[in-house]
């Protein structure tokens, strides 16, 4: 299990993806990423945790700051966020992509 979430971390600090006005952080101690995107005067910082049991547990999309984003809107996000990464075994990359294209339309 530490293997695991050690490698989905691993994956996402060597990255080359990148993403137009969104930056990504990896920290492996506390098994978690943080995604900060901003565009014109909406400001996002989103928080995925990894469970000490990763992958049999499920993983964690916490908001941070969101200003300019209204409430519903912010569930529906994180809820196919999370969908995504838990149930559909997708990487926190392709997750964050999908986040990422949601935000901007």
């Amino acid at each position: 299990s530490s293997v695991l979430s050690s490698q989905e971390i691993s994956s996402v600090q060597t990255s080359t993806q990148l993403f137009n006005g969104m930056t990504v952080k990896a920290r492996s101690t506390a098994r978690e990423v943080i995604a900060t995107y901003s565009v014109d005067d909406i400001f996002i910082e989103l928080i995925i945790q990894l469970p000490s049991n990763y992958p049999l547990g499920s993983i964690t999309v916490e908001s941070g700051k969101r200003v300019g984003v209204a409430v519903q809107q912010w569930r529906n996000w994180m809820l196919q966020l999370s969908t995504y990464l838990t149930h559909q075994n997708g990487s926190i990359m392709e997750g964050l992509s999908l986040w990422k294209n949601n935000v901007d339309k």
